[in-house]
């Protein structure tokens, strides 16, 4: 008794190359996912770089003082150097 599945291989050329492109088109994709993907985080990491710089930043300075310097309501300051990173 045979245990093997038969396959229909009587696939065309252009079939063949059809798939081929199909196949290609697919692992573009992914590739292009992934530099996204890469390209979001490095953009959080960069984000929560520079928010932790300014939390040091606005530990050592009159946050109340440089917000009405520079015209802008009291606390906004700080609301943006502990804004999770994924915010904007």
């Amino acid at each position: 008794m045979n245990t093997h599945n038969s396959f229909n291989t009587s696939l065309t050329d252009s079939q063949l190359d059809a798939a081929c492109d199909a196949l290609r088109a697919c692992q573009d994709r992914q590739i292009e996912m992934k530099k996204t993907l890469l390209a979001i985080l490095r953009q959080w990491w960069q984000r929560a770089r520079q928010r932790a710089a300014l939390r040091r930043q606005l530990m050592e300075m009159d946050v109340a003082l440089i917000e009405k310097d520079i015209g802008v309501p009291a606390g906004t300051l700080g609301e943006e150097a502990y804004k999770p990173f994924w915010k904007h």
